[in-house]
């Protein structure tokens, strides 16, 4: 019981870390290319663009979803599952540091200890 529990916060400590990067690296991103491109529109979102991330999720959650009628539906609404499973799973087996002792358990920092992570990475990735 006690390794499912581990497992089960080291995945959930996974998602929180991953999805906590994507905002500060659009932030970085938006920033870099507003300077580079003489743009200041990004910058002033907010003190330093922080808030631009913010109005582009607002701007996406009122924007109109348009779903053509003769699409499988389906298909159509998983593709984007997909993408997003495998940029996860792509990182599941990337080591992150050496193993920790939790509750008398060695803790490998990673996923997913896979003999073969390097092959499952390139499948993943391809």
């Amino acid at each position: 019981m006690e390794v499912v529990l581990i497992s089960l916060v080291k995945m959930l400590i996974f998602f929180a870390v991953l999805l906590n990067v994507v905002p500060v690296l659009v932030w970085l991103e938006r920033r870099l290319l507003g300077f580079f491109q003489l743009r200041p529109g990004p910058n002033r979102v907010g003190p330093f663009g922080l808030l631009q991330t913010l109005a582009d999720g607002i701007k996406l959650i009122f924007k109109e979803s348009i779903i053509h009628r003769d699409v499988d539906k389906f298909l159509y609404l998983l593709g984007p599952g997909l993408v997003v499973f495998t940029a996860f799973a792509s990182f599941a087996v990337v080591p992150v540091g050496e193993p920790i002792e939790v509750m008398g358990h060695s803790v490998p920092l990673q996923i997913a200890d896979l003999n073969i992570g390097l092959l499952f990475l390139f499948a993943v990735l391809s």
